[in-house]
């Protein structure tokens, strides 16, 4: 039913919705024991040998006097060697030029606290701090309206006929089922929905949860608006280099999606602890796509996010066998293309806030879809084609979904390309790319 055009959308600059946490000064602010902050001094040290304590300020991203404290401790216990000292003082004229290294006793610790978790990062902020700065960020905190929702979704077509249901589904923070034909724009609009929040969120690189680091920060899923003013040193400059200020996170996962991906797990080359995909996804949204197509039963998923969906939190097994809870705050979205009262039963349907049906573009959002998508690809439309187009529709009995004109612009492309044509889509190449995308039933491309 929708499709993004051409045509530019300038996002306006985002803001913090909760205040910026500050920099903590002592190891009490910290919120973690002691011990963990010098086991990733002993790591750091191993993968990085000879820093200075301007290095392991920036690795580790706490006050430089916490670092200094724990080599200290550590030059106490034999663990860390001097190299290079121009001083015998850890006075801060003379830190900058002094570097650390493990002794051989140290490099045995390292080994040891490598084997107990193999997380090389930022010092992690506590569960508490965690859960405080996630429901701070609610985004029922910061209720949008009609206004927010059509700048969200002002490039793509046919939005305006969803408009009316997509506000009050984002102002609810219940699950959303998103359903209908394949390549409707189903989880493209879902996509987009963050774009009517003007905020940006708090992500920790990592969190100390009952003696386990667990890693939440993910270049893949979260993207930093900021750089924190890292090249300073002076920490009245900054907030809590712990947290990544980030656009609110918008993940996605389809058929490959298993039950380990939603615990507290590792994989099997990286024995770093990794937070489950909801987790990374909190004050965001996270869409299960493909509905129906995953390993396991959907009776099995949907039973997974009953309790989370119904009291906003969820619990989590650690590695070492003990529970935590965390808030579930973010919005759930599912996306199927099958019929939604064969998958699920019907008491979980109740369950969800709103179930939103999307279908095909009507004639004119059609045409209007292919003439951006050739403009795009630097391809011109015979004046014929679109007639050629609207017949091949008729008599396959396709719907006008929005993934077809990208498809099968790319496709004839391919065509003209290979066949050295003038760049110009015409009906008889429109019918070639048509016979490549479908199959002999009409049926291709998840255009059904």
């Amino acid at each position: 039913m929708v499709q993004v055009t051409e045509k530019a959308h300038h996002r306006t600059k985002l803001t913090p919705q909760a205040k910026e946490p500050t920099v903590p000064t002592t190891f009490e602010g910290l919120g973690i024991p002691r011990v963990v902050v010098e086991n990733l001094v002993l790591k750091h040290l191993a993968a990085y040998p000879k820093s200075d304590i301007l290095q392991l300020t920036k690795l580790l991203a706490v006050n430089s006097h916490l670092i200094e404290d724990i080599l200290v401790a550590l030059r106490a216990k034999s663990l860390v060697e001097v190299f290079q000292a121009s001083a015998g003082s850890f006075s801060s004229q003379t830190a900058g030029h002094v570097r650390y290294g493990l002794s051989e006793a140290g490099v045995q610790e390292a080994d040891t606290a490598f084997l107990k978790d193999a997380y090389l990062g930022p010092v992690p902020v506590s569960l508490s701090a965690y859960c405080e700065m996630v429901k701070e960020q609610d985004v029922r905190a910061q209720m949008v309206n009609r206004a927010d929702v059509e700048y969200a979704l002002s490039d793509v077509l046919g939005a305006q006929r969803m408009i009316g249901v997509l506000g009050p589904a984002i102002n609810s923070g219940r699950a959303l089922l998103l359903y209908g034909g394949a390549g409707s724009g189903k989880t493209f609009v879902a996509t987009k929905l963050l774009n009517s929040l003007n905020t940006s969120v708090y992500i920790p690189y990592a969190v100390f949860a009952a003696g386990n680091i667990i890693k939440v920060f993910s270049p893949q899923h979260h993207k930093r608006i900021d750089d924190n003013n890292e090249q300073t040193i002076t920490f009245k400059e900054h907030h809590d280099r712990r947290w990544a200020l980030c656009e609110r996170p918008s993940i996605q996962v389809g058929g490959e999606l298993t039950m380990d991906m939603l615990e507290v797990n590792h994989s099997e080359h990286n024995k770093v602890w990794m937070a489950p995909l909801q987790m990374m996804a909190n004050n965001g949204i996270f869409i299960i796509d493909d509905l129906g197509r995953q390993p396991m039963p959907v009776d099995t998923l949907l039973n997974r996010w009953i309790v989370p969906m119904e009291y906003f939190y969820d619990y989590l097994n650690l590695p070492n066998g003990q529970q935590i809870s965390i808030p579930f705050i973010l919005t759930l979205a599912f996306s199927t293309n099958l019929d939604p009262e064969k998958i699920s039963d019907p008491a979980f349907l109740r369950r969800l806030g709103y179930k939103i049906q999307f279908g095909p573009l009507e004639e004119a959002e059609y045409r209007d879809l292919w003439e951006s998508i050739a403009l795009s690809k630097k391809v011109g439309l015979a004046d014929d084609s679109f007639k050629q187009v609207l017949e091949l529709h008729r008599n396959t009995a396709t719907g006008y979904y929005p993934c077809i004109p990208k498809d099968i612009v790319g496709i004839s492309r391919d065509i003209i390309i290979f066949e050295e044509e003038e760049p110009v889509i015409t009906p008889k190449i429109l019918r070639r790319a048509w016979e490549v995308y479908f199959t002999a039933d009409g049926k291709g491309g998840g255009a059904r």
